[in-house]
């Protein structure tokens, strides 16, 4: 998986910045259910099922190396209840809403190679 600062761009409204690893004790399944969540505005145990949209523990495993010291940088962009979910190597996740496009900008700020 290869990372520039162009393939992390969208052109939907961000409308959840979470992370996921180091101090928040959170792995990057569970800060997915609770970005979609805070994107849906409900709790985490009112969301519907998400296996058909994305298999958490497969996201677990290829994360599980993640964080500022992983050896490469990933990102991972997927469609989870309609909304367009990126989750990086380093730890951030966002969640950005489809329905509201914008013009094309990066995803994250801050590219994990800056």
């Amino acid at each position: 998986m290869q990372y520039s600062k162009e393939s992390a761009r969208c052109t939907c409204t961000p409308v959840v910045g979470t992370r996921f690893g180091g101090d928040t004790g959170r792995g990057p399944a569970q800060a997915i259910i609770e970005g979609v969540a805070a994107a849906e505005d409900i709790a985490p145990t009112e969301l519907t099922p998400l296996y058909d949209d994305v298999d958490l523990e497969a996201v677990a495993q290829l994360f599980s190396t993640a964080g500022p010291s992983a050896a490469r940088p990933m990102l991972l962009e997927c469609s989870v209840l309609g909304w367009k979910v990126y989750v990086r190597g380093d730890g951030a996740l966002r969640v950005c809403d489809p329905e509201r496009p914008t013009d094309p900008a990066p995803v994250f700020e801050k590219a994990i190679c800056d």
